[in-house]
């Protein structure tokens, strides 16, 4: 089953890679722990750095940019903290220190079959998870550019509706 996540992850991602791999695991894994069974909109993950893992996430664990189930507060680091809203289960994944003396192929193949512990380290989620409410918004035009906007990302400057954009250049 990893292994055809990683093949399809491949595709999205473009090339295959040990990040893309550290990103499918992560999330095979979490579907594990937290007994997933099926995908929605109550899994969320929380992403603690930037790189090729945030496209193995979303495929294995079908928390996406686009669904807005998949949050990026970069800090640098390959963790990862994965929840379930239906059933209040949470879990935090650290990517451990892999080794060094292995090539590109034979790291991967460690990342998705070395046992769970000699690839990361299980913890506590420490960001919070916003509530699964989906609030449907309206959007507007920008009196500027003209182009469609969210209502959220408008504002109003001398007495016109412009976008976070164009008051950047107002400013």
């Amino acid at each position: 089953m990893i292994r055809e996540l990683y093949e399809k992850a491949g595709i999205l991602h473009g090339h295959y890679c040990p990040g893309l791999a550290i990103g499918v695991r992560a999330g095979f894994e979490a579907n594990r722990i937290l007994e997933i069974e099926s995908r929605g909109h109550h899994l969320y993950c929380i992403a603690e750095g930037r790189a090729c893992h945030l496209d193995g996430v979303q495929m294995a664990f079908g928390a996406t940019m686009g669904n807005g189930n998949l949050e990026l507060k970069d800090m640098g680091k390959s963790a990862f903290n994965f929840y379930d809203r239906h059933s209040g289960k949470s879990v935090r994944l650290i990517l451990r220190v892999l080794p060094d003396d292995m090539s590109r192929d034979e790291m991967k193949i460690f990342i998705l079959e070395a046992p769970f512990d000699e690839v990361f380290i299980r913890s506590e989620t420490s960001l919070a998870a916003p509530p699964d409410v989906y609030k449907p918004v309206g959007s507007g035009k920008c009196s500027v550019c003209g182009e469609s906007c969210k209502e959220p990302y408008l504002r109003f400057l001398n007495g016109a509706l412009v976008c976070l954009a164009c008051e950047e250049k107002f400013r």
